[in-house]
């Protein structure tokens, strides 16, 4: 069963952190997480699964999503678009 995001005062700390001084521009899973307010199990699954998710793949387990193609993405799912980004 999926876990669902929680929004912790840790976490709310953090999201209003970034929100004053900006987000990073590459963001790992967990960074993506705080982002979107969507657990990772949803990302992995509905997001991350796509073939034009712009994931950059780095050793062999981790990776980052630099965020405004992660922004340009999502608006292209959104409208039922393939993300043709690039990377």
């Amino acid at each position: 069963m999926a876990t669902a995001f929680q929004l912790t005062p840790e976490r709310v700390e953090k999201i209003e952190t970034y929100n004053r001084i900006g987000w990073p521009n590459l963001m790992t899973i967990s960074l993506l997480e705080l982002y979107t307010q969507t657990s990772q199990d949803t990302l992995r699954s509905v997001f991350l699964s796509r073939d034009d998710v712009p994931f950059i793949k780095y050793h062999q387990r981790g990776g980052v999503i630099p965020r405004k193609a992660w922004d340009a993405f999502t608006a292209a799912i959104s409208v039922g678009k393939t993300y043709e980004g690039e990377i």
